[in-house]
C-alpha cells in the first residue's frame, strides 16, 4: 500500500481518505461514510455522535447507528462534522505507517486528525488506521475513533494563566483569591467527588481547570493514605511515564516503577500544587442516604466531617471509591483457627511473621505482592492457586508500554493513540496476534512456572485476558504482572499448591479439597474485592439498581467500560475508576459531559439504549 519509509506518501493517502470523510459528513450521506471502512472496520465514538461512548464493528451496524433519527435528522447529519484536517503536530513521534502481518514488508497508514462539530458546537480529535482494500488503490479504515476535545467558547486552557491582573486596581494576592475560591466551593459545590485516590485527584484537577467548582471527600487523615497505609513493598507495576498525573508528570529523577510512599507523598503534593479542595477525615453518610431531587437537579448529601455533620447540595456526585470492599470468603472452621487471617487490603507489612508459616490464598497481583513481602521478611510461604492465572512479565509488557509511552513524546499524544481503541478492540487485537507475541517473550518464565505446578491461562470469563488484565470484570482479576516475584516460585523459595480449593480451617492451618493440609500461623486472602455495585448500593440504597442496573465495570454490549465516566441512568451520578492512565485520559471526557450539562448544551443522558436497566448497561 505504501513505502514504510515515506511519510509524505503515507500522509497523502491519509489526506485523501480524510477528504472523503469530510465529503460524506457534510453531505450527511451514510452510504458514502461507511464505504470508507473495511467490511468489518471499527468505529469508536466518544461523545461526538452521542453523549455516550460506543464502539461498533461492521458497515451495517455503523450505518444503523449513524442513520438513527436525532431531532428529525439522521445522526450523521446532526453531528455535522466539518473542517477535517490531518494533524501532523499530534503525529509527532508516531510512525505514519504500521506493519500488516503476516507480511512484514506490507504497511498500513495511521494518522491523527482534527475536526469541528455543528451539534454540539465543538471540536474533536480522531485517529484512523488505513489498510489496503480492493483494487481501487488507497485504503479503507480498519478502525477510526472520534473523540470530543473541547466545547466552543469553553475550551480547556492550555496556556499559563497570567497570575496577576493587568489592571493594578484589581490586584489581589494568591491567598486572597484562594480563600474566595474555597468559600465558593464550600457554599455551592458543582461537583462532589468521593475519594481522593488518583482517580478523584485527577478528575478534580481536570474539572477545576475547566472552571467547575469541585470538592473532594476523603476518609483518611491525609491525601495519599490509601497508598501510604499499605505494605512497604507495594509499588506501581507499570512504568512512570504511563502512570503520569494530569498536568504534572513524575520528576525525571524518579524510578521507572514508583513505590508506595513516593506515590502517596506525590499525591499529597499534587492536591496542594493543583490547588484542589479536599476535606480529609470525612465520609459520606449512608443514613440518611444521599438523595437526588429531579426538580432542582441537585443532591442532598450528609457528610461526617471530622465528627461534625455537614449537608451539601452538589449537582453532580462522583464515586471514586476504588474496586469495592475486600472479598473475604467464608469457610468452615475459620473461628477455630488459632493463627491470624486477614485480607490482602489490610496487609501492613510482614516483619512480624519472620520464621512463621504463611499461606496466601490467591495467585494474582495482590497475592504475588504479599507473598513477596512475606518471603523477604523471613516467612515460609505457600501460595494457594485455586484457578489458573494469566501471567505477563514487565520485561515484555513493560517494554511494550515504554515503547507506546516514550518519555520524549508528549503524554497527550500517547494517550490519544492508545485510546483510539476501545476495550473490546484491545481484546480483538490480542486475539489477532498480540497475545502470541507476549507468549513468545515470556516463554522461559511460563515454562519455569509450569514446571512448579503453577497453572496458566489466556482467558478470563470467556475472553482473552487483558494486559495487564484491566479489561476484565475487575482490574487485575485472574492476572499477574510479574515484576520479579515469579523467580521465587521457580526457585522453590515460595511454594505453590494449585488446582484445589479450601475445604475447611483447623486450629493450626487449613485443609484443601484434595485432602492436603497446610500448617499456618497466618493466612492472607488475596481474593479480590466485591463488585463496585455493592458499594453503590451500600451508600445509595438498593433502589439505585432500578436506575443504574446491577453491574459496574467490565466490557458492555457496545464494547465500552460499563458505567465508567459515562451516563449511569441516574442523573447527576457518575462512577470513575481504573488505572492511572485511564484516569488521566477519561478525566477529560467526564469533565466535558459535566460542563456540557452545566452550560445547558445537554441534559442528563440515559445510558446505552435498552428496555431495562440490565439491558441498558449491557448486562447479560
Amino acid at each position: 500500500m505504501v513505502d514504510p519509509s515515506s511519510s509524505t506518501q503515507a500522509f497523502d493517502i491519509a489526506r485523501a481518505w480524510l477528504a472523503g470523510l469530510e465529503h460524506a459528513s457534510i453531505a450527511g450521506d451514510v452510504s458514502l461514510f461507511i464505504d470508507l471502512f473495511t467490511p468489518e472496520g471499527w468505529f469508536r465514538d466518544l461523545l461526538c455522535f452521542s453523549w455516550d461512548f460506543r464502539s461498533i464493528s461492521g458497515r451495517d451496524k455503523i450505518a444503523a447507528f449513524l442513520a438513527d433519527d436525532v431531532d428529525g435528522t439522521r445522526r450523521l447529519a446532526s453531528a455535522g462534522l466539518h473542517d477535517i484536517v490531518l494533524d501532523e503536530a499530534l503525529m509527532k513521534g508516531v510512525p505514519p505507517t504500521f506493519p500488516l502481518p503476516p507480511d512484514a514488508s506490507a504497511c498500513g497508514v495511521q494518522a491523527a486528525f482534527r475536526f469541528s462539530l455543528r451539534s454540539p458546537n465543538a471540536c474533536g480529535r480522531g485517529w484512523v488506521k488505513l489498510v489496503p482494500f480492493g483494487s481501487e488503490g488507497g485504503g479503507k479504515a480498519s478502525s477510526v475513533s472520534f473523540s470530543l476535545h473541547d466545547l466552543a467558547g469553553h475550551e480547556e486552557p492550555t496556556e499559563r494563566p497570567r497570575g496577576i491582573p493587568e489592571d493594578p486596581e484589581l490586584m489581589a494576592t494568591w491567598e486572597e483569591n484562594r480563600e474566595k475560591e474555597e468559600e465558593a466551593i464550600e457554599r455551592d459545590p458543582t461537583v462532589l467527588i468521593v475519594g481522593a485516590g488518583h482517580n478523584g485527584l485527577m478528575l478534580a484537577a481536570r474539572c477545576r481547570r475547566m472552571g467547575l467548582r469541585v470538592l473532594i471527600i476523603e476518609k483518611t487523615p491525609r491525601v495519599g493514605d490509601v497508598w501510604r497505609n499499605r505494605y512497604p513493598t507495594l509499588s506501581l507495576h507499570l512504568p512512570a511515564n504511563l502512570s503520569s498525573f494530569v498536568y504534572q508528570p513524575w520528576p525525571k529523577n524518579y524510578p521507572q516503577y514508583i513505590g508506595r510512599t513516593r506515590l502517596a507523598n506525590f499525591m499529597e503534593s499534587y492536591a496542594a500544587l493543583q490547588e484542589l479542595h479536599v476535606w480529609t477525615s470525612s465520609t459520606v453518610l449512608s443514613s440518611p442516604a444521599p438523595s437526588y431531587d429531579d426538580a432542582t437537579r441537585r443532591w442532598t448529601v450528609a457528610i461526617n466531617r471530622a465528627g461534625n455533620t455537614v449537608t451539601l447540595n452538589p449537582k453532580h456526585l462522583i464515586l471514586c471509591t476504588g474496586w469495592g470492599t475486600p472479598n473475604i470468603p467464608k469457610w468452615p472452621g475459620m473461628d477455630t483457627f488459632k493463627g491470624e487471617h486477614y485480607h490482602s487490603d489490610f496487609h501492613k507489612g510482614a516483619s512480624k511473621w519472620k520464621g512463621k508459616r504463611a499461606v496466601v490464598v490467591g495467585a494474582g497481583n495482590a497475592a504475588a505482592d504479599v507473598s513477596h513481602d512475606l518471603f523477604r521478611s523471613g516467612a515460609e510461604v505457600t501460595m494457594v492457586q485455586r484457578s489458573a492465572t494469566c501471567v505477563h512479565s514487565t520485561n515484555s509488557t513493560g517494554a511494550n508500554y515504554i515503547k507506546a509511552f516514550p518519555e520524549d513524546r508528549d503524554i497527550e499524544i500517547s494517550d490519544h493513540v492508545a485510546n483510539a481503541m476501545s476495550p473490546i478492540m484491545v481484546i480483538r487485537a490480542m486475539e489477532s496476534g498480540g497475545l502470541e507475541a507476549h507468549k513468545r517473550n515470556d516463554t522461559e518464565l511460563h515454562a519455569g512456572l509450569t514446571s512448579k505446578g503453577f497453572r496458566l491461562t489466556w482467558t478470563y470469563n470467556g475472553i482473552t485476558a487483558g494486559i495487564p488484565g484491566f479489561i476484565n470484570g475487575n482490574v487485575g482479576s485472574g492476572t499477574l504482572l510479574d515484576t520479579g516475584f515469579c523467580k521465587l516460585i521457580i526457585q522453590d523459595k515460595v511454594k505453590v499448591k494449585s488446582g484445589s480449593g479450601i475445604s475447611r480451617f483447623e486450629e493450626d492451618g487449613l485443609v484443601l479439597e484434595d485432602g492436603t493440609k497446610l500448617a499456618a500461623d497466618v493466612v492472607v486472602f488475596a481474593t479480590g474485592n466485591v463488585p463496585m455495585i455493592d458499594g453503590a448500593v451500600a451508600l445509595l440504597g438498593s433502589s439505585i439498581t432500578e436506575k443504574i442496573g446491577n453491574r459496574i465495570w467490565g466490557v458492555d454490549s457496545v464494547g465500552e467500560l460499563r458505567r465508567i465516566a459515562r451516563p449511569t441512568g441516574q442523573p447527576g451520578l457518575w462512577f470513575f475508576a481504573g488505572p492511572l492512565y485511564n484516569a488521566r485520559y477519561y478525566s477529560k471526557t467526564l469533565a466535558l459531559q459535566i460542563l456540557a450539562e452545566e452550560l445547558g448544551i445537554k441534559g442528563p443522558t440515559p445510558p446505552v439504549e435498552g428496555t431495562s436497566p440490565s439491558e441498558r448497561c449491557g448486562c447479560r
